[in-house]
């Protein structure tokens, strides 16, 4: 499915974390994809009626920001554009918990992915989130689960292990590498990877290649690394090197 990525080359609007712009970008270029990124509302329905896949991500989330989230939600849904919502800190004030409560009930979309922390938090069980850290307070499978019982939209949830569930299928990802989370934006990167895959095949299969790519690509990175700033670096270089015989080492099992 990388193949496919990168000869279709999709363009990805991401109105992401401002904190993790460049990462994202860099990522997404290392991927084959097409960044774009945007915090203006007038040109949102230009950018999305072209685009493949469009990641909101609430990380730098402002009251200036909500229309403009609600805006390219409401023209992802409009053009049938893959949607992907990452909640950052989720639970940890109550203005980032009603801005994602809105979205969800007001908009469709095609994946919801966060840490065990904001996801424990959106299922609606009590989670003390610490912003974005992840907190591994049960099985990111039994978090999942919680979450499409809650929310009945396909999830992932993050951890040490992955787990992703929709309507019909299940799976634990065991793929990664603890670097990831010595570094800002990894989980940021990865919502950006879903919308770039999802824009090429809606099916569980690319969120499942996503994050199995970009956690094989971890993997190799980090043996190749003294520490988290060159690991940030050899990432993306793996990224760019993955070939399709890559997906051999992932690590993904079913679960009821």
């Amino acid at each position: 499915m990388i193949d496919l990525v990168r000869r279709i080359k999709p363009l990805i609007l991401c109105i992401t974390n401002d904190v993790v712009k460049t990462d994202t970008a860099n990522g997404l270029l290392a991927l084959g994809a097409s960044p774009i990124m945007s915090n203006e509302k007038r040109e949102l329905k230009d950018i999305i009626q072209h685009a493949g896949g469009v990641l909101l991500n609430i990380g730098t989330a402002s009251e200036e920001k909500i229309e403009l989230y609600k805006k390219a939600a409401q023209y992802a849904n409009e053009f049938k554009v893959p949607l992907v919502l990452d909640p950052v800190g989720y639970g940890a004030s109550s203005f980032r918990k009603n801005l994602v409560d809105q979205l969800l009930e007001s908009y469709e979309f095609s994946l919801v992915k966060g840490n065990a922390s904001e996801m424990l938090a959106l299922s609606g069980q009590m989670s003390q989130s610490k912003g974005v850290d992840s907190v591994e307070t049960e099985k990111t499978s039994d978090i999942a689960k919680l979450v499409f019982q809650e929310l009945k939209v396909p999830v992932l949830v993050t951890g040490e292990i992955d787990s992703y569930v929709d309507h019909e299928e299940q799976f634990i990802m065991k793929n990664g590498h603890f670097y990831q989370a010595t570094i800002t934006g990894s989980g940021c990167i990865l919502g950006s990877f879903c919308a770039a895959f999802l824009a090429v095949d809606q099916s569980y299969e690319a969120v499942v290649k996503a994050i199995s790519l970009y956690n094989i690509a971890a993997e190799k990175g980090a043996h190749l690394s003294g520490g988290p700033s060159q690991f940030r670096s050899q990432l993306i270089d793996e990224i760019y090197n993955f070939k399709e015989n890559d997906f051999e080492r992932k690590a993904v099992e079913t679960f009821e």
